[in-house]
């Protein structure tokens, strides 16, 4: 194949390509998940609301995070991160509503792909041999359709190289949503909801996917139930965001 019919070749596939995508957005519009205005683009935000995201910079710390005084004298972690800060009737609040309820997995794993680029230098996920998402009880998750923390996992996966342990952690039972309800109440809903899978695992350091952490019950209860079974296990925590 000559050199020019190589090329008219590839313009074409290239320009087959492009007028698929501008239909399909002419007959589906993108949406950003945070104004809800049209988007020419596939990222789920527009470029307007991601620059009014709070990002935490936790990547650039040298000092303990918030994250990682939230779990000093609960249970030992080997590190932490959030991308974002979480507030009520913020733009991190919608982004998470649409993941969690707006049946955008999609969306997941863009943002976890952006989780990634921010974690792939650091020092404690050097030697992470696993990722766990947080696990969502299989009735939560048929009704869903899919769960939003293992969607963030295959974003972060795909970025690190990190595999997935989709199995590591079961949830045991179909707890009612935590969103209103104080630090106890939260730790009484989650202790021992949580069954570990007991294998010949290789693990030595895992890193916990959730998308966000408010008061840290549910990563507390699921830590603890991990460290039973495999004490020596090192354990960090990788969130879409973090209350403040």
């Amino acid at each position: 194949m000559s050199i020019i019919s190589a090329f008219s070749t590839r313009f074409r596939l290239t320009f087959w390509e492009k007028s698929k995508q501008d239909l399909l957005h002419l007959l589906f519009p993108s949406k950003c998940i945070v104004c809800s205005e049209e988007w020419p683009s596939n990222e789920p935000i527009c470029s307007f609301c991601k620059s009014e995201l709070h990002y935490t910079g936790f990547e650039k710390y040298s000092e303990p995070t918030e994250l990682d005084k939230l779990f000093w004298g609960r249970v030992t972690v080997e590190g932490t991160f959030a991308l974002l800060y979480f507030y009520k009737n913020s733009s991190t609040q919608k982004i998470l509503h649409s993941l969690k309820y707006g049946n955008k997995p999609e969306t997941g794993r863009i943002l976890g792909k952006e989780i990634g680029k921010h974690v792939k230098d650091l020092a404690f996920i050097e030697d992470a041999d696993a990722i766990v998402p947080v696990p969502l009880h299989p009735k939560k998750q048929f009704v869903r359709g899919y769960n939003q923390s293992t969607q963030l996992a295959e974003g972060i996966s795909e970025i690190t190289g990190i595999p997935i342990a989709h199995h590591f952690v079961a949830k045991l039972q179909h707890t009612a949503s935590q969103t209103r309800q104080g630090r106890f109440s939260r730790w009484e809903n989650v202790t021992g909801n949580f069954r570990v899978k007991k294998t010949t695992s290789s693990y030595k350091h895992i890193l916990i996917i959730d998308d966000v952490v408010t008061t840290g019950a549910t990563l507390e209860a699921m830590i603890r139930s991990i460290q039973t079974v495999y004490p020596d296990l090192r354990i960090s925590i990788i969130s879409l965001a973090i209350a403040k």
